[in-house]
């Protein structure tokens, strides 16, 4: 994936920053220690995947969350904790969420698309701003930390590794590592796990 072009807030595409669109109804949310806003960060639409989507139904919506409050106290890296939200929504999440603040939306909003790169060359194309990949498996830093569905049971499966951005104005502040993202579709769940 690569950095393509700004975007409006709450544009219906994959994407960095912005506004997160859910479902009519849905609560912007908060961390389950410190009880403050999360951040919102990222948003991925099945749609814009094309084959790397195998995870996800047609038409879903995955967005991510992280607590930016008090880096580090929050055990954002671990998707177990709180301080890191993850949703797989239907088609139906249309509805932009207002933010609590401007702290919880990054400055900046990018539009992020598929370029064949592959991820141990990504570093050498200049004419891509790469900010992660999809599909195939993890390439974890440390340990395997595949997350279990906390509905059915089953590892999840892994849908893209991101890096947190080359700009101040959107970067994504994964502690200098990476978000690993995993989704369970038939339980509509996701989850994402930092290292680095």
């Amino acid at each position: 994936m690569a950095f393509v072009k700004d975007v409006e807030v709450a544009a219906r595409v994959s994407r960095i920053g912005g506004l997160p669109l859910a479902p009519e109804g849905f609560d912007w949310p908060r961390c389950a220690v410190c009880d403050g806003p999360l951040r919102f960060l990222l948003q991925l639409i099945t749609d814009d995947l094309g084959d790397h989507a195998e995870a996800l139904r047609p038409g879903a919506l995955l967005s991510f969350f992280m607590c930016d409050n008090d880096p580090g106290q929050c055990e954002a890296w671990n998707p177990e904790a709180g301080g890191n939200r993850a949703y797989l929504f239907a088609e139906d999440a249309t509805v932009p969420l207002p933010s609590p603040g401007e702290a919880f939306v990054l400055p900046q909003c990018f539009e992020i698309g598929i370029c064949e790169v592959e991820p141990e060359t990504a570093d050498e194309v200049a004419e891509f701003k790469v900010v992660g990949w999809l599909g195939g498996e993890a390439e974890w830093w440390e340990t395997d930390m595949t997350p279990t569905c906390s509905t059915c049971g089953t590892p999840m499966g892994f849908v893209a590794q991101m890096r947190e951005g080359y700009s101040r104005n959107w970067l994504m502040n994964f502690g200098g590592g990476e978000a690993f993202v995993f989704a369970c579709p038939p339980c509509d769940a996701a989850s994402v796990v930092l290292q680095g």
